[in-house]
């Protein structure tokens, strides 16, 4: 095989490119959560009106 691309390989590192986009992509958005989360809205809105109360007084 001179000179020419080891398949085997290639193949081996189009897989590894399959598992990382089903695997890590996924864990990333779980630990990463969306910003349009609702629920997640309502509590940042309720710790802001909080933390302006407390540097009111």
């Amino acid at each position: 095989m001179l000179g020419g691309i080891n398949n085997a390989l290639w193949f081996q590192s189009i897989a590894g490119f399959f598992v990382m986009l089903f695997i890590f992509i996924p864990f990333l958005k779980w630990a990463f959560p969306n910003k349009k989360d609702n629920a997640n809205k309502a509590l940042i809105r309720q710790l802001r009106k909080e933390i302006r109360e407390i540097k009111r007084k």
